[in-house]
């Protein structure tokens, strides 16, 4: 099948640019990309095309490509006849029939060619369009049949075991036959090669409900080059559009759903399941980097989940399932299923299976683009979801554009539904407003490590001086302790080992001259390193939302190292000293990587001991991450020595923005039902995340005295934080 979509735009000055945001710069591409000789393709039996090129036959569909470039000629009465009267005898003459044709009624035999060319096309969609119509009949009365099947099996009349299981039984058959008849139909539409003209869009709407992906049923090559370039089509007209598509927020855009099922209905993957709710959300800012590294970044999973590990838990699965090649990339096309994370204990997680289709649109221009392969089957008598997933990803993605002086402009959308069942009360204004798993959070993320990369290769720090390699060790070294602090923080607790424990722990903390009980998740688990024996640890994490306190005031205070000592037992209530630190992202305050003594001497403990610590800050996170090391060790990875043996059990926190403030300067305030309205005027709120890791022992008087250690200390500081940002009203999650 051919699709070969001319995904260029002229300016009229002889300029290709795709400039999102400017929508009239890219009206005559989107319809460009279909553009098709209807009169020709229907085979009006009174016209003809005279200016074709002398093409295959029944290559018809892409020979009338100009419409402004042929003239018309009525035929007369008996040449229509002469010719009908060939066509029911031989519908494909050869060179010498049409000779003798055209010598007979007056027509040349080039005309006669293109006649039947047309004549063959209009029966060719006639035929299409009378399968689709019996197709369409026979799912109605299957979606019909199923529908009361299951309400039957819902109401709980049937008492009868037989009649249940010859009900379950007959429904099982029906979502089969349903299920193929609508792989059959996507099929027919686009190998039959019919254009997307407003006849492909009816044909289309039979399957409105449609999720043409599952994993337990395969799809042919034409059918997935066809998905994603649709894919890319819709990904594209959403890039390029502004107001009213998309409405003003805080950290960027938000999608007016209005507009966009006005633009797109009936959709990709047809309409929002029930209970799902829409996020859409959209920014746009400049990298270091060029447009093609940066597509070789995202198709490379290693390097892509190494680039947002605050972002991506892992990848379960990725291969290259259609055209492209890791060396050009253009036209790649990956399976993806992956898993999502954010830092907060009782936040869910998601996961996503999804195809990536990278796409070079013109020379400093490229397109990856997300959309979902998930499927959302409903709902089994007992309760129990079929083929359940909780979200689904519509075209996504980012569009990268080369600019001067080394930098790449990216223009990202996510565009995600999802059950808002499954999502806390407390988080819902997180994710709806795209705070969680946004735009503005891949943005983020991906500007501040390309600044980290780039660090990773100058020479400057401060403090006590270290060569380059010393310094790519401490980094190094901090990159596995905030990799251990995102599982021990926003891993789920269902997916680990089944030896691992798992306890609440209840404690209180003061906010002024009030108290509330903060719920401390205790989970113990396993720890081993490389050539000693495994470590029993316990991971203690809570999270309370702060409406109205900024994160950036509460990562501000827990960066001072003169007040350190306030919430860090640690430090004695003395300040820490800044030994040495690495700054690594220059463009934003607070991201640094640094070595801390306590000043405190009185403590022999603190004499031998330093700590490792990474602070981040953006827009969508921050993170103060902190681990104890010993003295001899640290000093050694500060001399370039190895890094691998070194212990770590980090410790920290985690603030993210809890989403009203974007939400509410494009919705109005308007928040996810059951979420508490709290917000203080819609100013900035934190969810606050306190962790602490210890070593365990197994007699149980001391792991009993551990967690209540690890529990009095998450309460203690979260109070000390409280005090010390003015925070009025904490909520416990």
């Amino acid at each position: 099948m051919e699709n070969n979509w001319p995904l260029n735009n002229n300016d009229g000055q002889g300029n290709n640019s795709l400039n999102p945001g400017n929508e009239t710069g890219h009206l005559n591409w989107l319809n460009s990309l279909e553009e098709y000789d209807m009169d020709a393709l229907m085979g009006a039996d009174d016209h003809v095309n005279n200016d074709q090129d002398e093409d295959d036959e029944e290559h018809n569909l892409q020979g009338a490509e100009s419409s402004s470039k042929r003239s018309g000629k009525r035929f007369t009465a008996e040449q229509i006849l002469g010719l009908e009267s060939l066509y029911q005898r031989c519908p494909h003459p050869d060179d010498s029939t049409r000779k003798d044709l055209a010598a007979r009624i007056g027509l040349d035999a080039r005309q006669i060619k293109f006649w039947f060319q047309n004549r063959r096309n209009k029966v060719k969609v006639k035929a299409v369009g009378d399968e689709n119509k019996g197709i369409q009949q026979e799912n109605a009365q299957l979606q019909v049949e199923n529908m009361e099947l299951q309400q039957k099996l819902l109401c709980g009349s049937c008492r009868d075991p037989n009649e249940k299981w010859h009900l379950l039984n007959e429904n099982a058959k029906l979502k089969d036959t349903k299920r193929r008849a609508q792989d059959y139909l996507i099929k027919l539409i686009h190998v039959t090669k019919v254009p997307h003209s407003e006849t492909l869009e009816h044909l289309e709407s039979a399957a409105l409900n449609l999720v043409p992906f599952t994993d337990d049923c395969s799809t042919d090559q034409d059918t997935l080059v066809s998905y994603t370039e649709r894919a890319l089509y819709e990904f594209v007209m959403l890039a390029s559009k502004g107001e009213p598509m998309w409405l003003p927020a805080t950290n960027g855009k938000i999608l007016n759903d209005l507009e966009y099922k006005d633009h797109t209905f009936p959709g990709l993957l047809g309409p929002c399941p029930q209970g799902f709710v829409m996020e859409g959300t959209k920014g746009t800012t400049l990298v270091r980097g060029n447009a093609f590294d940066l597509v070789g970044l995202l198709s490379d999973v290693t390097r892509w989940s190494n680039m947002f590990p605050g972002i991506i838990q892992g990848v379960r699965a990725s291969n290259i399932v259609s055209g492209g090649s890791f060396t050009s990339l253009d036209g790649l096309i990956q399976k993806m299923n992956v898993d999502l994370w954010v830092q907060a204990p009782r936040a869910p997680n998601r996961s996503l299976k999804f195809l990536r289709f990278s796409k070079r649109i013109e020379n400093n221009q490229w397109a990856v683009v997300d959309v979902s392969m998930d499927g959302i089957r409903g709902i089994e008598p007992d309760g129990r979801r079929i083929g359940y997933m909780s979200c689904r990803l519509l075209p996504s993605g980012c569009l990268l554009q080369d600019m001067s002086n080394g930098l790449c402009k990216v223009t990202w959308i996510v565009h995600a539904e999802y059950d808002e069942a499954s999502v806390p009360p407390l988080f819902r204004q997180f994710f709806q407003s795209g705070t969680a798993l946004g735009a503005s959070r891949w943005l983020a993320s991906l500007q501040r490590r390309c600044e980290y990369m780039a660090i990773m290769h100058s020479s400057h720090s401060s403090g006590a001086a270290m060569s380059p390699l010393g310094r790519n060790s401490v980094l190094e070294l901090s990159q596995r302790m905030m990799a251990s602090f995102y599982t021990a923080v926003s891993k789920p607790v269902a997916p680990l080992d089944p030896s691992n424990i798992v306890n609440e722990w209840r404690g209180i903390c003061n906010i002024g001259t009030n108290m509330f009980e903060a719920t401390v998740r205790m989970v113990i688990w396993n720890y081993s390193t490389m050539g000693q024996p495994s470590t029993l640890v316990l991971s203690a994490t809570t999270t309370v939302w702060l409406p109205g306190t900024p994160p950036q005031r509460i990562h501000e205070y827990l960066c001072d190292g003169q007040r350190r000592g306030e919430w860090d037992r640690f430090a004695y209530d003395g300040p820490v000293q800044e030994l040495s630190s690495i700054v690594t992202c220059r463009q934003l305050p607070g991201n640094v990587v640094s070595v801390l003594h306590p000043n405190d001497v009185l403590h022999q403990m603190n004499s031998n001991m330093l700590i490792l610590q990474e602070a981040t800050s953006d827009l969508s996170c921050s993170l103060l991450v902190y681990s104890l090391i010993e003295k001899n060790m640290m000093r050694a990875v500060m001399d370039g020595g190895d890094n691998t043996t070194a212990f770590l059990l980090p410790s920290g926190f985690a603030i993210l923005p809890d989403g009203y403030v974007s939400y509410a300067a494009a919705a109005g305030g308007a928040s996810s039902s059951n979420v508490p309205n709290t917000s203080q005027n819609g100013s900035a709120g934190s969810l606050l995340t306190a962790a602490y890791q210890a070593l365990l022992s197994s007699s149980a008087d001391h792991a009993a005295w551990t967690m209540d250690d690890a529990g009095n200390r998450i309460c203690h500081a979260i109070s000390k934080i409280l005090a010390a940002v003015g925070a009025d009203i904490a909520i416990p999650a």
